[in-house]
């Protein structure tokens, strides 16, 4: 009897320091399950979604570039990014991020709730404009656990691109570079005189006392028209530039206060 009850100690002890060390040198595969799931259903809201939005976006556009603005696909891009920001949820799907490097595609919630949002999904900042509003868009992610997308979010090097797809607009980042900062340092997610997108996640793994920041630049935009911003077309000063994505070969608030310390 005291046999068997030590060989099943054994056993118990060996699964245990196994999943320890698949946690630890790779992710929590109990809630990688659970997010995989989440990620399947989130994907499945996210397409219902596109077709209504998209014709919504396609209105906007022609509605502004019928009054002959001055670049008139910015101030589209924008007022598309806004309206849509007016009609999301907390919780809801907001769009799908590609980051070629990490071998990311993922589906992106708004907000970033520890287990309402981020346990489902990387979350974008509610108190942050939405991705081609003009301001900064921010996304925060998990390291260990929940699917870990932002695990290996050290790897990001300057010139990578990321691709953030919405309803409104396929936005494609270029990476300018990283800083790590005090898990209270809100000044990330701060207007930086242009259109970026900035990506966080603690640091270093398994601890929540600091904040890996990755931050791009807006470099191009493909509205839901198919008319294609770049270069200077990107810039309120600059002249506008527009073509159709069939043409370019392309597919048809700043807070100083603190936040508690959350462990992505």
């Amino acid at each position: 009897m005291l046999r068997h009850l030590g060989t099943a100690a054994l056993c118990l002890g060996l699964a245990a320091a196994a999943y320890a060390a698949t946690v630890v040198f790779w992710r929590d595969p109990a809630t990688d399950v659970y997010q995989r799931w989440r990620q399947h259903q989130l994907s499945a809201q996210l397409a219902r979604s596109f077709a209504a939005e998209r014709a919504a976006a396609a209105r906007i556009e022609a509605v502004v570039r019928a009054r002959s603005e001055p670049a008139a696909g910015l101030s589209a891009l924008q007022a598309a990014a806004r309206a849509y920001r007016a009609r999301v949820e907390l919780g809801a799907p907001l769009g799908r991020l590609v980051v070629p490097r990490l071998g990311l595609d993922v589906v992106v919630v708004h907000g970033i709730r520890w287990g309402a949002d981020l346990s489902r999904a990387p979350g974008h900042y509610p108190e942050t404009p939405l991705p081609g509003a003009g301001g900064t868009a921010a996304v925060a992610g998990h390291r260990t656990t929940f699917g870990a997308p932002f695990r290996h979010i050290d790897r990001l090097r300057p010139g990578d691109t990321i691709t953030f797809v919405v309803p409104y607009a396929r936005l494609v980042y270029r990476v300018g570079g990283h800083r790590i900062v005090d898990s209270h340092d809100w000044s990330v997610i701060a207007p930086q005189g242009f259109d970026a997108l900035v990506l966080t996640a603690c640091h270093p793994l398994w601890s929540s006392r600091q904040r890996w920041v990755v931050t791009g630049r807006l470099v191009r935009a493909e509205l839901a028209s198919g008319a294609v911003l770049e270069g200077a077309a990107l810039s309120e000063r600059g002249p506008r530039r527009a073509k159709s994505a069939s043409s370019a070969g392309a597919p048809a608030a700043s807070s100083s206060r603190a936040a508690p310390r959350r462990r992505l």
